[in-house]
This record gives structure tokens, sequence and C-alpha cells, in this order.
């Protein structure tokens, strides 16, 4: 039933888009929409399980995940602009879904059963998307505030980023953000909270948080010579059930330099110091990306070759937190598409070739060779543990592939393959590799 109402809002915006705001009027409406197909089909692990068949879920998931969010930008004159959307996440197929695990993605103590908060990663029915309102020339022209629910990244969205790979969306705050900009440069500073994400409830705005936080974020580029990017975060327990027990506070300050085309040559360095306290333990972590690459622009499709390396601290050393958190990032396109890692106790060098045989047209192939840093009592996806004293975790392929058609529609397709290295056996059984790929169109529209 929810999913035919969505269908028909979508239809009721493609109608309404041809006729209800037609008129001429100082002020503007537009009436977008967004509709996203990903079809996913999973050999050997699912987001809980890798290797075992007796836990839970199927490893051999084929899944159709399903986003459609809907919703109108309107500005009544040329400094406002009011928005406000909604979206339904859905994963048809899915053996790990809410309605037959409804405990599965419950934050809360070990051997408890409240309190406790939610984060599903692909399930969110009738969400409030966003609900803000921008005001443009405060006190001066350059200044802008926005204030509400909103989607909040930078740069390479690694330190601040949605997320937008995950059916539900990772990051969404509720905060007061403001803006100056001059030309190519600028500083934003916000603060507020992330919200969390329940299936079965529509999260009010500044309610039932599951960190409050902010952070400072500065872009400023010397022509042909670099981009510098300084930036601060900040990071709290919210108000969610569960969380608002805990007592941490963690800070991140760091830097990104780069430059995409310095004579045909790429190169991309970020570095993180974290630090604060979590009960009575310091914490004392950092992480660093390091990126340069070489675009061969008289070949044909213009390949670029491309070396990285992402590094992050963990473990505990007397009483410091080593285990470098990974700030409010996305990972989507980082640390292997298959997402079993994060910017978390990890060394991963990777190597990438990107092809451009078209001018809408991208292919990206890459292979990550994944180590722990601090392997003891690490344990991914509840059944992966390193044997003792190695390090070496896995490789991981994968394939990227985008088009984009015109301006309404994209289409993704990829495929990835894991390796797993020196890990103890699962369920008595030499661990298997596992494989994934995906196949994705998104439409979507924003006209008056």
């Amino acid at each position: 039933m929810i999913r035919k109402r969505f269908s028909f809002v979508f239809i009721l915006a493609i109608i309404a888009n041809t006729s209800l705001f037609g008129q001429k009027d100082s002020s503007t409406i537009f009436f977008d929409a967004s509709l996203r197909e990903r079809f996913e089909a999973w050999n050997g692990m699912n987001a809980k399980n890798y290797g075992d068949p007796n836990g839970v879920g199927n490893l051999n998931d084929n899944i159709l995940f399903q986003r459609v969010i809907a919703g109108f930008n309107y500005t009544p004159s040329n400094r406002i602009t009011i928005s406000a959307h909604l979206q339904d996440s859905r994963a048809l197929g899915w053996s790990l879904r809410n309605a037959k695990y409804p405990d599965l993605f419950k934050i809360r103590e070990s051997n408890t059963e409240t309190p406790y908060y939610i984060r599903n990663p692909n399930e969110e029915f009738f969400e409030i998307h966003d609900l803000f309102c921008e005001y443009k020339g405060l006190l001066i022209d350059s200044l802008t505030i926005k204030a509400g629910r909103q989607k909040i990244y930078f740069g390479d969205k690694r330190i601040f980023g949605p997320g937008e790979w995950g059916n539900t969306g990772n990051w969404t705050w509720d905060a007061v953000k403001l803006s100056y900009s001059n030309n190519n440069n600028f500083i934003s500073a916000f603060i507020g909270g992330t919200k969390i994400h329940d299936p079965k409830k529509t999260s009010i705005p500044f309610t039932n948080t599951e960190f409050w936080g902010g952070g400072i974020y500065a872009h400023y580029h010397l022509p042909d010579i670099i981009n510098i990017e300084p930036f601060y975060a900040y990071k709290t327990a919210g108000s969610a059930d569960y969380i608002n027990t805990l007592s941490f506070y963690r800070h991140w300050t760091g830097m990104r330099l780069f430059y995409p085309d310095y004579h045909s040559f790429d190169y991309d360095f970020t570095i993180v110091k974290e630090f604060g306290h979590e009960n009575t333990q310091y914490i004392d972590a950092y992480a660093y990306v390091a990126q340069i690459g070489y675009q061969f622009k008289s070949l044909f499709s213009k390949p670029q070759l491309s070396l990285r390396r992402s590094y992050a601290s963990g473990g505990i050393v007397g009483e410091n937190i080593k285990t470098f958190d990974p700030v409010y990032g996305a990972s989507d396109s980082y640390y292997g598409r298959m997402n079993l890692v994060k910017w978390s106790n990890i060394a991963d060098n990777e190597i990438a070739l990107e092809l451009f045989p078209l001018k809408k047209l991208s292919i990206e192939i890459s292979y990550n060779n994944f180590r722990i840093p601090s392997p003891e009592n690490v344990t991914l996806l509840k059944t992966i543990i390193l044997k003792s004293g190695e390090h070496y975790l896995s490789d991981e392929l994968d394939v990227f592939i985008r088009y984009k058609k015109l301006s309404d529609f994209e289409f993704i397709g990829a495929f990835g393959y894991f390796r797993p290295r020196n890990i103890m056996p699962i369920n008595n059984l030499q661990a298997k590799n596992a494989r994934w790929c995906a196949l994705q169109i998104l439409y979507s529209f924003n006209q008056k």
C-alpha cells in the first residue's frame, strides 16, 4: 500500500510539474522528485554475516532497493528558500528486513533489551528527508544561514558526507549552518544533531538524535597550484534512548590538500587528528589519506592511474583509545565498494584505473589490499577474526560504471569480489570468497 502511495505521489509530481505552478509571480515553487531503483545480488555474505550458513539472514540475497524522495522548494524572494521533502526507503526481498528481524539493527548495551535506538541502513518508511529554511544575504550578501533538516557535506565527503549509497542515507542533520563564500573560497560552520533511522517512526527534526555535534569546514583555492581545506568536527551523545546514557566527547582537526589536474597529475592528501575522552579513557588517534595519480590525456578513454593509501589507527594503549572514529564521513566510494571495512583501524593500499570512453560514461577498476594495524579483539560482521599475530585481512577487486543520460537519468553498474586472507575458520570451515553486483537507475527532475 505504501509503495503504491509513493508511486502515486511520483505521478502527481509530474502532473503538477506541467499544470499547477504555471502562473507568473515574484515567488517561485519547484515540485521535484527522484526515484532510485537498485538491484543487488550477494553471494557469500550479507550486512550482518560473512560466510556462516547458520548465522543470521541469507548469504545469497537478491534485493531490490527502492528510494522515493518527493517534495518542493519554495522561494518567496531571491533571498529565501523553503524546502520540504519526504522519503520512503524499502528493501524488497532483503533477508534482514525489519519485519523479519526487528531487533537486528537496535543499538543497545550487550545482553540487555532496553533502552535502545535503531539505525537501519536500508528501510525507513514515510520519513522527512529535509525540512529547512535558507536565507541568503544575512547582514552581508555573501553570508547565508540555513536551519532545519538538511544534508551537510564538503570536499571529497570523507570528513562530512551524506553516505548516499545506503538506502536510508547515512548522515542527515538537524542543524543550523552559517556559510560565507567569496568566489571559489568559502567557510561554513554548523551545529546540531544527526537523526536515527527507525523504519517504524517518523523522526521529527531536532528530536531522537544519535549524535549532537557540529563542525567547521573551509576551502581556499590557489589557482594552478593547490586547494586547501582545513576542518574541525565535534561529536557527543545524542538524545535518543540508550546513547543518551553514554559519556564521550570526540574532536577532530585536520586539513586536506589537493589539486585535481596539476599538469596531468592528481594529488590529494588528508590528515586528521582525533582527541577527547570516553568515560575515563583518553582518545588519542589519527588517520590519513594519500593519493597521487596521472591522467594520460592523449590516449583513448583518457585513462587515469592512481595510487592511494588510507590509514586509520586502532587499538588501546594503556589508558588511551587509539581507534580512530571516521568522523561523519561517507564510505561509499572508499575502502572497497562492498563496505566490509571503514576508515577505522585499517591500512588500505589501493590502485585504481579510471576510464572515460564517452563524455558521460566513466569506468573505475580498483584493487584494495586491507590490513588491520591492531587486530586484537577485532571482529567484522560477527564472523571475521584474524589469526593470532596476523594483520593481512583481505583483498578486494571492484568495477564501478556510471553513465549519465541527459539531466534526468543516471545508470550505475558495479561488481565486487572479496577474498579473505589470514582469518580464522568460520563455523569450523575455511572462509570462502564473496561476490556482489549491483544495477541502479536514478530518475530525477526539478522544474517550475
